[in-house]
């Protein structure tokens, strides 16, 4: 079973997935001291779902719209929205430390995710047909 993380209710769409509770919680005056290479690794993952969808940040409504909020990346064993990463570098959103010691054993390094992974996350945890 895939892991999720970064799901806050506040975002949609959340997929089903098991919610983080309220994105204002999660909200950090400063992020972790390696949250740079916390972000890298965010952005390197590979990506399973692919959205053209656009919305504002949940945080600031006002500001600029994003886009691509509901496309999905993974590391194989994690799965977080793209989205997340904006939330983690402007608000340093707080991320679960076992997804944190995760990241860290791997050196900040998402690992290549194969194929047959992928489809086996996308039918099975997204719910997500192939036909």
């Amino acid at each position: 079973m895939i892991r999720p993380v970064g799901f806050f209710t506040e975002l949609s769409p959340g997929w089903g997935l098991p919610e983080d509770g309220s994105i204002k919680d999660a909200i950090r005056p400063t992020g972790e001291p390696d949250e740079e290479r916390i972000l890298n690794y965010l952005r390197c993952g590979t990506e399973i779902w692919s959205e053209m969808s656009a919305g504002p940040d949940v945080l600031d409504p006002e500001g600029p719209t994003m886009t691509g909020i509901g496309s999905l990346i993974t590391d194989g064993t994690w799965l977080w929205r793209e989205d997340l990463l904006h939330y983690v570098a402007k608000y340093h959103i707080s991320l679960p430390e076992d997804f944190l010691e995760h990241i860290r054993s791997l050196k900040y390094t998402a690992p290549k995710v194969p194929e047959s992974r992928l489809i086996d996350i996308a039918t099975e945890d997204l719910g997500i047909s192939l036909d």
